[in-house]
């Protein structure tokens, strides 16, 4: 039950990638606040904290999730991993709690639906978030790289496995 003292409980996903990141805003596991995908160029971690920082201003989250790069079949690179540090590190400072998901939970949460590749994964959750149509990936061939869209889905997945883990 809702009461007017209660705040409600804005979940930021972030999901970091060689080109900057995409993020999700959700109030609840079937309401999307706002998502999209900021490109830094040249990359640089300094500058993707900077925007991280000003959005956090914005919508005011209870709850940062980020990509647990110490998950078992993590591939996460040594820039990425020093950027959850630090976002995980500026989240705590403005007290927010931080909660970090490994793509394994996530494949576990998403074999549930009966989908377990990230291109699955975002066909998916387009049945469920209609307005995310535009944002439509192509799916990966082997010499293609990811589609750039894939970061609202990823961050997307993060905000969905918390939900599900955190019920």
């Amino acid at each position: 039950m809702n009461t007017q003292n209660e705040k409600p409980k804005i979940v930021y996903a972030i999901y970091p990638n060689a080109n900057g990141f995409g993020f999700v805003y959700m109030d609840g596991p079937r309401k999307l606040l706002d998502y999209g995908i900021v490109r830094i160029n040249p990359i640089c971690n300094f500058r993707i904290l900077e925007k991280i920082k000003s959005s956090v201003d914005y919508f005011k989250p209870s709850v940062v999730i980020l990509l647990d790069p110490e998950g078992k079949s993590s591939r996460t690179g040594k820039r990425i991993r020093k950027l959850i540090e630090k976002i995980s590190s500026f989240a705590q400072t403005e007290n927010l709690k931080v909660s970090q998901i490994s793509r394994d939970q996530i494949r576990d949460v998403f074999e549930n639906f009966g989908v377990g590749t990230k291109y699955e994964i975002s066909q998916w959750l387009l049945t469920e978030f209609k307005q995310l149509e535009t944002r439509r990936p192509i799916q990966r061939k082997l010499w293609t790289s990811e589609d750039r869209n894939m970061a609202v889905f990823d961050s997307l997945s993060l905000a969905i496995t918390w939900y599900w883990i955190n019920g």
